[in-house]
């Protein structure tokens, strides 16, 4: 089971979110993380990228929700969740987060591979 990092910057213009991840996926809110069953997927704001916080990390509406736990914050201000052992297809979810005190939400997904 491994862990997957999500780091999370502002867009050079505007307020979405320009989103990396360690697989060397990049892009907007339409980049997709490939994750496996049991795996932690842990989000993580890049230094001088122009988020204040994250605010929540949760399901969006009408889709699965794949993790076994909601995503919660840790104390670095990151946040962690696990992939549920059941989780099979996509996930589009919801990162809330701060740019000078205002809040905005935005919404990636999460591939569910299966287990080898």
């Amino acid at each position: 089971m491994a862990t997957e990092t999500i780091f999370i910057s502002k867009q050079a213009s505007g307020t979405g979110l320009f989103l990396s991840d360690n697989e060397g996926d990049s892009g907007d809110n339409t980049i997709t993380t490939a994750v496996s069953p049991g795996d932690t997927v842990v989000w993580e704001l890049v230094s001088g990228g122009g988020i204040d916080e994250i605010v929540n990390i949760y399901a969006k509406t009408g889709s699965q929700d794949i993790f076994s736990s909601d995503p919660t914050k840790q104390s670095d201000g990151s946040f962690k969740g696990i992939v549920s052992n059941s989780a099979t297809g996509n996930e589009s979810y919801n990162i809330a987060y701060k740019i000078n005190g205002t809040e905005y939400v935005d919404d990636p997904e999460l591939e569910i591979q299966p287990n080898p």
